[in-house]
Order: structure tokens, then sequence, then C-alpha cells
């Protein structure tokens, strides 16, 4: 008992401690977005801008930001528990050495292919749309090479429980393209481009420290044994990973032909749902993956199951109260945070209905991110991958359709409907594999709480809405109103968890404790 509280401790500080840094990210987050949406709305720039991402984006997350990183930590686990520092520093050097050159290959090849690229994912710009979306895109494919490194850097240090420096770099990239949007606001969405590739190098530099004071050592290789087995535990996740971008290159496209402003209303609302499960999925699911990596390659397959009961329950547990509650307020967040400049109260609403769609996927989402992990712990990559393709299928067939009747709001619904599948199949599939009875009924009595605080929470959220709201443009009264509003379902949420006794909101006072201990 004593060592389950103690990975399950160690764990909650390093994904509080992820997730305060995140929750800053995201806040500068909003601070650039809502400096790009006064200047531009939800224009044919604003399109331009969000369509450039596509295929940097793209490079990044397929070679670097998810696929190789969860291949790495479990073999980084293996090597630290017997203590291979000479091959870490192989493995590490090896795949940066590849890393590097793949993402250079694929930088000068993006930027070559700009034009031809963007005209076939999004057929529904015009001309000056397009070819904003092209520049843009080749300045641009910069930030990969710099993010990529960031992100193996990231792996190592995550690896060896050092979440600080790791979860300050998208704070910094943050900065950059507010920069962009301030300082160089008058090259356009160019101004944003070049702010951006600033923050992607603060991003890369900021690990650097970090790197040296554990020790690593560069070693010029590119190939290893290490490295090769890396490779044959990345493939099935890359996969998956090209299934997801596919699915967001399709939705962009959709998006593009159902007329201007639906991509920049998409790509808005996908931003307000990243709030909710960067601070409290993400944070849980990045800090879970080494303890169970750890633990997998120890053996300990009792703790190994009582790391992912934690984790998976406390996810669930959390966002459907968010869930509700932002389902609620989804209008008035949408019009504090963005409506200004050249976004309208029509901006508002349209926003406000896609985020609406998307957040009927969020427990769907916040799962996903620790059912997964724990198959990765485990290096097993195909199951994850395969349900994970299947169901991107799924979402993009009912998007499709779904656009088709209701418009960009369909193309979010699609979404939510296909990771709420993905979850449902990824917790039957690891139920078979370890998760006993006992693991199940204590995986659902949490559940019973969370919808009894949902009910109360939604039940006030939609009171305050209706009797107090004033439907109007951005202002400090209705932002004051709104953290007022989330302030008090705050309070409110925590004392329906000390009346329902609920044992996670001891985890944290436990936690906070020990700090304040440790301080005196």
């Amino acid at each position: 008992m004593k060592s389950e509280h103690r990975h399950v401790d160690d764990v909650s500080r390093a994904a509080l401690l992820i997730a305060s840094l995140f929750l800053l990210s995201r806040l500068l987050g909003f601070v650039r977005q809502a400096a790009i949406t006064s200047v531009f709305g939800i224009s044919a720039e604003a399109d331009a801008w969000f369509a450039a991402f596509r295929i940097p984006d793209t490079i990044f997350t397929l070679f670097a930001g998810g696929a190789l990183v969860s291949a790495l930590v479990p073999i980084y686990a293996e090597l630290k528990l017997s203590d291979r520092r000479i091959d870490i520093d192989k493995l590490m050097s090896g795949c940066f050495s590849l890393l590097g050159v793949v993402m250079l290959t694929l930088g000068i090849l993006g930027y070559l292919f700009a034009q031809p690229i963007t005209s076939g994912l999004v057929p529904g710009f015009d001309a000056q749309t397009q070819r904003l979306t092209v520049d843009a895109t080749r300045v641009l494919m910069i930030c990969p090479i710099m993010l990529g490194f960031s992100a193996l850097a990231k792996a190592v240090l995550h690896a060896e429980r050092r979440f600080l420096i790791p979860a300050i770099g998208p704070c910094l990239y943050n900065l950059g393209i507010i920069f962009g949007a301030f300082v160089l606001s008058g090259l356009g969405i160019m101004g944003l481009a070049w702010g951006a590739v600033i923050g992607a190098i603060a991003h890369a530099l900021i690990t650097v420290p970090g790197l040296r004071r554990i020790g690593l050592r560069y070693r010029p290789t590119i190939f290893t044994e290490h490295v090769g087995k890396a490779l044959q535990l990345m493939g099935p996740r890359l996969i998956g990973y090209g299934a997801i971008q596919l699915s967001f290159i399709v939705l962009n496209m959709l998006a593009s032909l159902l007329g201007e402003s639906s991509v920049s209303a998409l790509n808005n609302a996908w931003l307000l749902l990243l709030l909710p499960l960067g601070v409290l999925a993400m944070p849980i699911g990045e800090a879970n993956l080494p303890a169970l990596a750890d633990l997998y390659a120890a053996g300990k397959f009792d703790a190994l199951q009582d790391q992912f009961r934690w984790a998976c329950k406390n996810v669930l547990f959390m966002s459907l109260p968010i869930t509700v509650v932002l389902s609620v307020l989804s209008l008035p967040v949408v019009t504090v945070l963005f409506e200004r400049g050249a976004f309208d109260s029509t901006d508002s609403l349209a926003t406000a209905t896609v985020l609406l769609c998307f957040l009927i996927g969020l427990p769907g989402h916040a799962a996903v991110e620790v059912l997964a992990r724990t198959f990765f712990a485990m290096q097993n990559t195909k199951i994850p991958v395969i349900v994970g393709v299947a169901c991107v299928g799924v979402h993009i067939g009912l998007s499709w359709v779904l656009s088709a009747w209701i418009g960009t709001a369909g193309l979010a619904l699609g979404v939510s409907i296909g990771v709420l599948f993905e979850a449902v199949i990824l917790w039957i599939l690891l139920s078979k594999r370890f998760v006993q009875g006992k693991t199940t009924v204590e995986f659902f009595r949490p559940l019973q709480r969370a919808v009894i605080a949902s009910i109360c929470l939604g039940i006030i959220s939609v009171t305050l809405l209706r009797i107090s709201w004033i439907d109007g443009p951005s202002s400090w009264g209705s932002a004051i109103w709104l953290s007022g509003v989330f302030i008090v379902l705050a309070l409110v949420f925590a004392a329906i968890l000390v009346l329902l006794r609920a044992p996670e909101i001891y985890t944290v006072l436990r936690i906070f404790r020990s700090k304040i201990e440790r301080l005196s």
C-alpha cells in the first residue's frame, strides 16, 4: 500500500506541475489567439494561418511529437533500470542524429512542394488565400526541426522524472507567436509565422541545460540495436499518428469546402477543447507513462494495474463535470475570450456551436490519454494503433455525413463520436489483459460520484447563465462574471467531493501537505 501511495503521489506531483505550466501555456495561447482573432476574426487570412500549420504540424507529430517519443520511454526505462548509461547515450545520440536528418529532409521537401500540397489540402480556398497559406507554410517548416529536438529532449527528461523544463517550452513557443502578433503584426500572418519560428527555437534551447544536468553525452552515431528497437516499436504508432493527422487534413479540407470562416471556427473550438484536456488528462497521461514503464520493466504487474486504475478513474472523474460545465457555458467562454475587433457575435455563436460538439467527446479524449499510454508502457503499440486507425475511419465518415447536415459543427460531432468509440474499445481490450473485477468495481465508483457532481454543477451553471448572463460583446464585466461563475462552481465541486467522501481530494491534500512540510 505504501508503494502504491508513493507511485500515486509521485505521479500526482508531476501531473500537478505539468498541469500548472500547461495552464499557463494555454492562457498564453488564449492571449495569442485573442490577438490573432481581434485582427483577423475568422476571415480568409485566419483560415490561411490555421491551414499553414497543417503540413509542419503533421511532419512534427508523425516523426517526433508522438510516435518516436512513445516508443522511447519504455526502452529508456529498461536501460536505466540496468544502469546502462553508455547504451542510453548511444540510444539518444542515434535518435537525435536520425531525427535531425529526417526532419531536415522533410523540411526542405515541404518548402519546395508547399504549393501543390496546399492546393490539394484546401481546395476550397481562393487563389489569394492559397498564396498566403503557401508563404506561411514555407516559413513554418523551420518549426518541426526545432520542435523535434525538444520532443526527444522531453522524452529523456520525463524518463528521468524531470518535468519542469519540458513544460516551460510550450509557454515560450506561445510567447514567440504573441511577439509575432503584437510586434510583427505589420507583416500580417507572416509576422505570426516568424513569431512561431522564434518560439520554436526558444522551445528547443530551454531543454539543453536539462540534458546537460542529467549527464547525457552525445556520441556521433545514427543506428544502434536500441535505436532499431525504438523504430520497431515506433512503426505501428507512426501509422496511428498518420491516421490522426490524416483526419485533421480531411477535416480542414471539408471545412474549406463549407465556406469562409469554417476552418477558423473549427480550429478555434479545438483550441478551447485543448484547455481542459491539457490541464487534466494530458498531464496525468504524460506523468503516468514513465511510472508505468518503470513498473512494467521491473515486473511489478500488480502495481502497474493499481497505477493504471488510479490514472484512468481520475481523468474521468474530472473530465465529466468539466464537460457539462463548459457545454452549458460554451457561448460565454467564446465571447469573453475571442469576441473583440473583427471577431463579432456571429463568429462567437459559430465557434461555440462547434465547441459544444467537440465537448461531447472530451471524456473519450481524456480516457484515451491514459488507456493508450498504458499499452505503450507495456511496449505494445499495435493494439491502440489498430483501434485508433479504425476509429479515425469511423469519425471521418461520420464527420463527412454530419457536415452535410449541420455544417462545421458536424465535423466536430463526428470526431467526438469516434473518440468515444475508441475509449470504450481500448478499455475492453485492456480489461481482458489485466484488469480484474476489483479494478472494475473501484473504477465505476468514482464514475458514479462524477455523474452526481456533473448533474449538480450542470443545474447550477444553467441557473447562473439564465439569471445573470447578459448577452453582448466581450467586456471587463463579462470576464469578471465568467471568472466569478467558475470560482463558485469550483467551490461547489470541492464541497461535493467532501460530502461524497471522494478519495481523490485527499490525494491532492496529501500532496500539498507534504510540500508545506518540506517548506517548514
